[in-house]
């Protein structure tokens, strides 16, 4: 399983704006939370209502499930 790294909006903006650093990353903007998946560098981004879907999305494994 991989760590989370929770993260400020402007740490967020900077991994957003270069792809750096690989990893998983939780940022909260306007009471929403912002996952950003950049463990292959692509810095894929969701925003979600509340923690535990965003978690899970930066969590899955691909399954479908």
């Amino acid at each position: 399983m991989s760590a989370i790294n929770l993260i400020t909006e402007a740490e967020a903006l900077k991994i957003i704006e270069t792809r750096r650093p690989i990893g998983l990353f939780m940022a909260w903007e306007g009471g929403k939370a912002i996952g950003i998946d950049n463990s292959t560098g692509d810095a894929w981004t969701e925003e979600f209502p509340d923690a535990k879907s965003c978690t899970d999305w930066l969590l899955d494994d691909g399954d479908g499930e």
